[in-house]
């Protein structure tokens, strides 16, 4: 699981299979939903194989706004912010993912604080990246 995600990017072997322990993996078929935009997530998910599709409400049809493959991570915002999700999220084929929840994420905390520490530490520089890159957007766009 550690050469699959820049999450878990040089983390010892004996602490990501202290990590697996405390999510559980996951399989999605074809067009299966694994966020629904304006539903509760709670989850951190990490890719291990397939291609998700990320999409947006529009006007009069859905758009999709990224591709997040294998070694990719969605959900970061839902372990600190738990809300509506801002995007909907479907398999694209056979996909497999790793998951942890806010609460699992915690109890990783209170068994594993620098384990945790590491994890929350990497998750927030990939939501400053996601940010940065939605900046220069803005700054690039006509």
């Amino acid at each position: 699981m550690a050469s699959l995600s820049p999450l878990l990017n040089n983390f010892a072997p004996e602490d990501v299979a202290q990590l697996s322990t405390f999510g559980e993996s996951h399989c999605y078929t074809d067009n299966e939903v694994l966020i629904s935009e304006g539903e509760d997530n709670g989850y951190l998910y990490l890719v291990l194989r397939g291609k998700l599709a990320v999409t947006k409400r529009g006007d009069t049809e859905d758009q999709q706004i990224a591709e997040i493959g294998v070694t990719g991570s969605l959900g970061e915002m839902s372990i600190f912010d738990p809300g509506p999700a801002s995007a909907t999220v479907k398999a694209l084929g056979d996909v497999e993912v790793w998951r942890i929840s806010a609460s699992n994420l915690e109890r990783l905390h209170e068994s594993r604080p620098k384990v945790a520490f590491r994890l929350v530490t990497r998750i927030c520089a990939c939501i400053a990246q996601r940010l940065r890159k939605l900046n220069q957007r803005f700054v690039d766009a006509p």
